[in-house]
């Protein structure tokens, strides 16, 4: 019996001391950096709401502790997210845009991008950044499995239209952690446009991202 309650209590000791998952949501652009603009919407607006919404309920129904890149409307170099992120040290960190077709306005839906390998580098670089990158691929094949167990593709029928590495993005190469970068929808699609300018749809798409979030092992 003795050794039953000190098992017990070696288990509670290990629930209770067991840290929580460490989570930077980076709100893309900002300040005169508006990003995408379609009549009088601005993405740097949208990837802010939403950037605190997710904030807002990751604080209020989980454990989880999270910071921002920004919390206001107001610059902030792609050096300085880098450098607050590296600072921070994240178990991962999510890069918030919309998205927009210059030509054509057929795309559409949700896109995932995770770091890339650069085989083209020397073999120490690769090594040096295996770990990162195939944790940021992990989470994102997550982020990927996820998506289709939310109403984004049954109420909203935002497809979710490509999950894949990205070569040219400099915070996912840069940073030290592993990191995702997700495009919500295509401001400039009328589907997609009817979503994001729906009040629900922002609630909707940061409960997927908290329960996403919530499906992460520390490792």
């Amino acid at each position: 019996m003795r050794i039953l309650i000190v098992a017990l209590s070696l288990f509670g000791f290990l629930i209770l001391s067991a840290r929580p998952l460490v989570v930077v949501i980076d709100a893309g652009h900002g300040g005169k950096n508006k990003g995408v603009v379609y009549n009088a919407i601005e993405e740097k607006d949208l990837t802010l709401e939403l950037a605190q919404k997710i904030a807002f309920f990751i604080r209020k129904h989980s454990n989880i502790k999270v910071f921002m890149t920004r919390t206001t409307d107001k610059n902030v170099s792609m050096n300085q997210r880098i450098k607050f992120i590296n600072q921070m040290k994240p178990d991962i960190f999510l890069s918030i845009h919309f998205n927009a077709q210059i030509l054509l306005k057929s795309n559409r839906g949700f896109e995932i991008y995770y770091p890339a390998d650069h085989l083209e580098r020397s073999p120490q670089e690769i090594f040096a950044n295996y770990d990162r990158i195939n944790r940021s691929f992990k989470y994102g094949a997550l982020f990927k499995k996820r998506y289709f167990k939310t109403n984004l593709t049954t109420m909203w029928k935002l497809p979710l239209n490509l999950f894949k590495a990205h070569r040219n993005l400099k915070l996912l190469n840069e940073s030290k952690h592993p990191g995702l970068l997700l495009e919500i929808a295509y401001l400039t699609n009328p589907d997609d446009r009817s979503c994001i300018e729906n009040p629900k749809f922002v609630n909707d798409v940061a409960w997927y991202i908290l329960s996403a979030l919530k499906q992460i092992k520390i490792q």
